[in-house]
Formats: C-alpha cells, structure tokens, sequence
C-alpha cells in the first residue's frame, strides 16, 4: 500500500509499543478479563466528565502500558498509576488542564497522599524518557481524511479497553479500523483484514454479553413482578374487620 508523506512521517515517528505479555496485569482472568483493561476502563469512566478529546485517553493508556512494563506495581497503586498519567495527558494535550483528581475512599478519605501523586508523576515522565508525544491510531486516521465521527471515536476507545486488539502497532489499528468501515475503495493486506475482522468478533461477542446481561436482568425484574402480583392477589381476600366494641 502507497502512503501519503504525512503517513509516511508518522511512521518514522511512532514507536513501537513495550508491551511484555508475560505481566501480571496483562494476564486474563476466568472471565477473560486482564486488569489492565480494567484500569483503562476505569480512565475513560473519568475523562467523560472532563470531555477531553480522544488523543488525551489514548495518550493516558500509552503511558499506563509503558509504566506497567517498565516497574512492577503492587494491586494498591494501580489506581495512582491510572489517575497519573491521565494528569499528565491532560497537561501535555489540553489547553484547559483541570486540577489534580484526588481519590477517595468509600468514607471520604484520601487514598494516597499528595506527594504520591507527584511521585507517581515524575516517575512515569521518566520512564517516558521525558518524551510525552506519541503517535496514537486516531493521528493515521485524520491522516487518512478519516472523520474522528462517534461511531469510529466508540471504535478507539473499544480497542483502547481491550488489550488482545491493543496489542497490535496504531498503524495497524487504524487500516483495521478503515477496512471495518467497509472503504472498498482501498485494497488492504492479509493481515489487516484479519485485524479487522478480529475486532468485528470482539464487538459481536461483547454486544451479545450486554444483550445476556440485559436479558438475565428482564427475566429477574419478570420475577419480582410476578412475586409482587401473586402477594397483592392474596391480600385481595382480606377486608378490614371492624374490632369490635367491648362492653364496659
């Protein structure tokens, strides 16, 4: 496939992803789930009350995978680590930034302490080798003329949440992500179609579990109706007796 020289420029200027497979939190559970994807998740859930663009989120998880394989973190600061390089995303790619998030606990105390939060900061810039512009697969899109519309914004943030498509370089991603959109009018390589196929069946399976989901919860509030129905019906039986007067 022929690119255009800005292509041809991110290319040269992306760099590869330094993920290890082997790590603890990029391992699946029994429910197919890593905790990576977990605190990714957990991220975008927190950049939709800000509204920040795309580029920050994807700038934020490309910061969290290159801590993750650069320091072994325990369970406790992953939370830390998530809310960090969100900061710093924000820092480096919005014009407004927000103040720092704070986390609380469940009784409305602090999790960790402000000079964590520094720490945790300075640390991940350092690993980043004070370098905090990527390339990120939404840049090969606008290069492509690929509008950044909801329904391929709904596809990033998808594979951002899903480190088995993730894994694969942004250019890949978003040749994926075109040949999805069904451009017919570009001739993709093997490799890419299976891509993108791959993400077709990740979608499908992750609508049916929502349809699961939703039917399960359906068929529990049909229950509880019909528990509800039958405990009216059988008061219906009942009147109100007068007591009757005692007699003095």
């Amino acid at each position: 496939m022929l690119y255009s020289s800005q292509i041809r420029d991110l290319l040269i200027r992306e760099k590869s992803k330094p993920i290890i497979q082997l790590n603890e939190f990029y391992q699946n559970d029994s429910q197919g789930i890593c905790r990576r994807d977990i605190l990714v998740q957990w991220i975008v859930a927190q950049a939709s009350q800000f509204r920040h663009s795309l580029k920050t989120i994807e700038l934020a998880v490309i910061y969290i995978d290159s801590y993750l394989n650069y320091f072994k973190i325990t369970q406790e600061y992953l939370q830390l680590l998530g809310i960090s390089a969100y900061s710093l995303a924000t820092k480096f790619n919005e014009t407004e930034t927000v103040s720092q998030i704070n986390l609380y606990d469940s009784n409305g105390q602090n999790l960790y302490q402000k000079g964590e939060y520094d720490e945790m900061e300075e640390q991940i810039i350092k690993v980043m080798g004070f370098q905090l512009n990527y390339i990120t697969s939404s840049d090969y899109l606008l290069a492509m003329n690929i509008e950044i519309n909801e329904n391929v914004q709904s596809l990033l943030i998808f594979i951002l949440l899903d480190f088995d498509i993730y894994k694969h370089s942004h250019i890949e991603l978003a040749l994926a992500i075109v040949a999805y959109l069904q451009e017919h009018s570009i001739q993709f390589t093997e490799c890419i179609l299976k891509l993108s196929k791959h993400i077709h069946n990740k979608i499908l399976k992750a609508q049916e579990i929502e349809i699961g989901k939703q039917e399960n919860e359906d068929s529990k509030s049909k229950i509880r109706n019909q528990k509800i129905n039958k405990h009216i019906t059988k008061n219906k039986g009942l009147t109100h007796q007068r007591t009757p007067k005692q007699k003095i």
